[in-house]
């Protein structure tokens, strides 16, 4: 199977574990990489696309663009190119608002431009809720074609989830499974699991899938990327999903984008 259904997340990978587990990943059927400045990875990541043997044209390559580059987006574009090995992006997301700085309009603003240029093919954002998506569309009338937010069964976001797809804004789910695991351990999900005869990971891909949510997950085990890269083509029934959806819910604590500062 391969589709651009779930992709493939690299962080907190490095070196020659990075390079590992993206051809790996590539062979099971992954088509979407993702990566982040941030994560110190991207040469690792292209070491790993290119050891794959799969011929890049047919690869969607994910990037962001991290805080201390907001005013240099020009120049953290050639670098991340440079690391990766590539002439041009599939997909650049801004990492996070960082509102505290208001720079992200302005680097939005290039971002457009550079996708004009041809050197990135899609540009979206990541973290960011209405207020920064609204201060986006109105510096430059361009809305992100994505948006990569925190989302599980525990963290549904479904007023956020709404809200872009009014917009045309595709949702990507980081930490899809769950930050420590919570997700997993929940007695609703145990259950389903119990019934279908699935994982508990199966089961929460299979909700974000159902849902139409891409969720980027993350191993270095080839088995579990294949049974990651399956699940997420299962479908959950109304009843699953109601039950689900009865799950209490976490805040977002620190990753709060009117918050985080991560430069």
């Amino acid at each position: 199977m391969t589709h651009d259904a779930i992709g493939f997340g690299t962080w907190p990978f490095q070196g020659d574990d990075a390079e590992r587990a993206v051809a790996t990943a590539v062979e099971a059927g992954y088509r979407l990489i993702d990566t982040a400045t941030k994560y110190g990875n991207e040469a690792a990541v292209g070491r790993g696309l290119r050891a794959s043997g799969v011929d890049l044209r047919e690869l969607r390559i994910q990037t962001k663009l991290r805080g201390d580059d907001h005013g240099d987006v020009r120049g953290a574009l050639g670098r991340s190119l440079e690391a990766l090995g590539v002439d041009a992006l599939d997909a650049w997301l801004i990492h996070w608002p960082l509102p505290m700085l208001g720079r992200y309009p302005e680097a939005w603003a290039e971002m457009v431009r550079l996708r004009e240029e041809g050197l990135v093919r899609e540009i979206g954002v990541s973290n960011f809720l209405p207020e920064h998506l609204d201060a986006l569309e109105r510096a430059t009338g361009v809305r992100p074609a994505v948006n990569q937010i925190q989302c599980d069964p525990t963290i549904a976001r479904g007023g956020l989830r709404d809200e872009l797809r009014a917009r045309g804004i595709g949702v990507q789910a980081w930490s899809p499974l769950g930050r420590g695991g919570e997700v997993l351990r929940a007695e609703p999900v145990l259950r389903i699991a119990a019934a279908r005869g699935l994982t508990p990971a199966e089961v929460v891909l299979a909700w974000h899938g159902t849902l139409g949510i891409v969720p980027i997950a993350r191993s270095a085990d080839a088995a579990r990327q294949r049974q990651n890269l399956a699940a997420v083509a299962l479908r959950l029934d109304a009843d699953e999903l109601a039950v689900l959806a009865g799950l209490p819910q976490r805040g977002l604590g620190d990753f709060d984008p009117r918050l985080r500062d991560e430069r």
